[in-house]
């Protein structure tokens, strides 16, 4: 038998692992890579299952795991096994970010896809929060990952999680101007809720960190219509009028021809009950070139509606009043003011064009109803009643 020196076995060792590299595969591992050569993933899974199982520190065993587990769409169990790989080496470091990004990517568009079906089947939503929520897992540093989680998580209510996730994004992505808009919408939800709950604290608190945000957005563009609008409704829940007075008084001053500021402006003064201002400013919001169906100029026609139906409610008011002074001092000759019918002629038309627009709204046919019957429309007014009845079944 051929006998070798100790320095002779340390050459020929030394050779092998120069040409070879340091080979300790298991049998798991190569029955493994036989599986995968010939596409029988199951298999293949099975022995690496078994393989980490019995060995938690082999690096390669789960780098081939998540690679398989990617193959069978099982993405977020492949990104557990990348992350478990890594944990041990960076040896597979960038292939391991190139799988990554395209499970970001297939969370982000199966989650979209879940999202979209979830306004008609709510229950879609949770299938869209574990999309996006394996999304960020997959790429914490992704600032759009975060964006659409926040979507997954309003829509599921937790206004607390779409808060932090926003927060989130925007650190990641100073400036993230879609999670800007978002974020405030948040904060106006969260008011809404704790107004509806008699919790005035919580509502002032949320209007508070509305009121910061839109702010600042609006510091950092100025010409943002709504922005104004947002600022408008947190300074009015805030009680600030004068705040929001200064805000759409200056921005219509500063651009005149600015639908969306004017549309502001007489959107302010017809909360104020300022009518006859309100129906001024209103009336020059105009059409958008070209575009009949804008929803500023749809919006502006039916607060025209409503400013010229609240000012004609309002003279009523007052003439009923002086009618009741006047019979209570006895006198005979009192003529009752009955200038009111012409603000509820003007309002009709306005009415009646936004009700084409807002079809469903049982609110507005109501309120055509209730002005048909003042202005003595009796067929009108019962078919209006009769719309809002079936609207509200």
């Amino acid at each position: 038998m051929k006998r070798y020196s100790p320095v002779a076995v340390l050459i020929l060792v030394s050779l092998y692992l120069s040409t070879t590299g340091f080979q300790c595969g298991s049998a798991e591992v190569t029955t493994a890579k036989l599986a995968i050569q010939q596409g029988q993933y199951d298999k293949a899974e099975q022995s690496l299952a078994k393989e980490v199982q019995k060995n938690d520190k082999n690096e390669e065993a789960w780098f081939l795991l998540g690679q398989v587990r990617w193959e069978m769409k099982k993405y977020a169990e492949a990104n557990e096994a990348f992350t478990k790989a890594l944990a041990l080496s960076d040896t597979h470091k960038n292939e391991i970010a190139n799988y990554r990004v395209g499970f970001w990517t297939a969370s982000i568009n199966e989650g979209v896809q879940a999202y979209n079906k979830g306004r008609s089947n709510p229950a879609e939503f949770d299938n869209a929060l574990q999309k996006f929520t394996s999304a960020v897992t997959a790429i914490p540093e992704s600032s759009s990952g975060y964006y659409f989680l926040s979507l997954a998580q309003a829509a599921k209510n937790d206004l607390a999680g779409a808060e932090a996730s926003l927060k989130t994004a925007i650190a990641r992505k100073p400036g993230y101007r879609e999670a800007i808009d978002r974020l405030g919408a948040i904060y106006l939800k969260k008011a809404e809720d704790a107004r509806a709950a008699g919790n005035t604290a919580a509502e002032q608190a949320a209007l508070g960190e509305a009121a910061a945000h839109f702010e600042q957005s609006l510091k950092n563009d100025p010409g943002n219509g709504d922005y104004i609008l947002a600022l408008i409704d947190v300074y009015q829940g805030q009680k600030e009028t004068e705040k929001a007075l200064a805000l759409t008084r200056d921005a219509v001053a500063t651009d005149p021809s600015n639908r969306t500021f004017r549309y502001a402006y007489g959107l302010f003064l017809l909360n104020q009950e300022k009518f006859g201002e309100a129906i001024e400013h209103l009336s020059k919001v105009g059409n958008a070139p070209g575009d009949t169906a804008d929803i500023i100029t749809n919006d502006a026609i039916y607060n025209l509606g409503v400013a010229n139906l609240n000012w004609g409610v309002a003279m009523k008011a007052e003439s009923d009043k002086q009618a009741e002074a006047a019979r209570v001092a006895g006198k005979k000759n009192f003529k009752e003011d009955m200038s009111y019918k012409e603000k509820l002629k003007a309002a009709l038309p306005f009415l009646e064009k936004a009700a084409e627009t807002r079809s469903q709204d049982a609110l507005l046919w109501q309120s055509l109803g209730r002005l048909y019957a003042n202005l003595n429309m009796v067929e009108k007014s019962k078919a209006a009643f009769d719309r809002a009845d079936q609207l509200m079944k």
